[in-house]
């Protein structure tokens, strides 16, 4: 285990993910998305560079593009409570939302969750 991750915690992984987190940052602020949707674009962002072993299956980008579809509602019937309740609440929905997607991910490409 410690090897594997010492193979993804290098700057080539965690470049793009602070990229990637930099500029949601900036279009959230310009755009005034909120941060609820920062959090489920996160949430969508460091899964697909986990499972970046899968990127040539199209089920890898079936099931994304899937999870992504159906946050879109989430996101905005969860927006006005989130922003509402402060940071606390947008951690935990961000946490969740990423826990779902590895599921969903994880479940499509190895078809078992057990």
């Amino acid at each position: 285990m410690k090897a594997r991750w010492q193979r993804i915690n290098t700057w080539r992984i965690k470049g793009p993910i602070l990229a990637v987190a930099f500029l949601l940052g900036i279009f959230d602020h310009v755009l005034h998305l909120g941060g609820v949707s920062f959090a489920a674009a996160i949430a969508i962002v460091v899964p697909a560079i986990g499972f970046r072993a899968s990127w040539r299956e199209w089920r890898f980008w079936a099931s994304l593009a899937a999870v992504a579809l159906l946050q879109i509602p989430l996101v905005l019937a969860l927006r006005p409570l989130v922003d509402k309740s402060g940071f606390a609440t947008l951690f935990i929905f961000g946490m969740l939302d990423c826990g779902f997607v590895l599921t969903a991910i994880f479940y499509v490409l190895e078809g078992d969750l057990l």
